[in-house]
């Protein structure tokens, strides 16, 4: 029997710690648990949705009148190279689990927060790796997705427009020296703790960095080609040109050593999160004719304009 929290607020799981009640909130940690949290949804006319860890989200202060599901199905088998994953599993267990057995493909995802789900669900990346350079296919619970039909792109996947509850991932991975993995996972961490120091309430990257490909000529001539890291336009960089460093509202601030890293202080409200982002998201499409969009989902608030 599935424990049903009534307006659970989501401030408690959020990693910004921002939030309002969710209508309902249901912990599942079997695929058979989210099949029946699904089921009472439809029962209950209910629109829900599958959250991971909250690491990549800001949610409205009103909160959602939606059934919450957080997923914490876990675990991990191998086969020779292969590793199917339950989507519940913390993704930094599964870099460390990759690296102790020798696996590559995984090692700069390390320090990521959130779930493999989570981070399937957004093709998460960092260091030029991205986590479904090596998936083979995602089960779903409308059945198993070949890597090919799942439509990754930088950001993206297929789930960001199904909403279909992502089960498992298999991932075939290279066989390399586990000492060496680790070597290369303690630098990128090393790296990620100056931008991300322990305890801080940040989302991540809140705007995506942007494909150069997709950018005009005449819009790159104005961006310097070390601000284009991997072929993508550092937001950070943009966001810098136009004043971003150290501004805030409310509890609200961007961090004066990186521009595109808004933080919580304390008791920080999505509205003043929003409306200092929006803030920022104006000003660079005025001075660089670019529309930025969000890595981090917006739940329950309005596209920026």
């Amino acid at each position: 029997m599935l424990k049903i929290i009534n307006k659970f607020p989501l401030s408690k799981i959020t990693t910004l710690a921002i939030g309002g009640p969710a209508k309902a909130f249901i912990i599942v940690k079997t695929e058979d648990e989210l099949i029946e949290a699904v089921s009472y949804a439809k029962k209950k006319e209910l629109e829900y949705s599958v959250i991971g860890e909250g690491s990549n989200l800001l949610v409205a202060d009103i909160g959602v009148e939606k059934l919450v599901i957080k997923n914490e199905m876990v675990g991990i088998t191998k086969i020779g190279s292969e590793l199917t994953i339950k989507s519940g599993t913390i993704l930094q267990d599964l870099v460390n689990f990759a690296n102790q057995n020798g696996l590559a493909g995984l090692e700069k995802m390390t320090g990521i927060p959130g779930t493999v789900g989570g981070a399937v669900y957004g093709n998460a990346g960092a260091y030029g790796q991205t986590i479904s350079d090596y998936i083979v296919e995602v089960k779903s619970l409308t059945g198993i997705q070949l890597k090919n039909n799942c439509h990754f792109d930088y950001r993206y996947s297929i789930f960001k427009q199904n909403h279909s509850p992502i089960l498992e991932i298999k991932f075939s991975l290279k066989p390399a020296d586990s000492k060496e993995l680790k070597k290369i996972a303690k630098e990128t961490i090393s790296a990620r703790l100056e931008k991300y120091p322990p305890g801080i309430k940040c989302p991540g990257s809140f705007f995506k960095n942007i494909l150069a490909t997709t950018l005009s000529k005449k819009i790159l001539s104005h961006i310097p080609d070390e601000k284009i890291p991997y072929g993508k336009v550092s937001v950070g960089y943009l966001l810098e040109e136009v004043g971003a460093k150290g501004d805030h509202l409310g509890e609200i601030e961007i961090t004066s050593y990186h521009a595109n890293l808004f933080i919580n202080k304390g008791s920080g409200t999505a509205k003043d999160f929003y409306n200092l982002a929006n803030k920022y998201f104006l000003k660079v499409r005025r001075e660089f004719g670019i529309d930025l969009e969000p890595e981090v989902q917006l739940i329950n608030l309005p596209p920026f304009e």
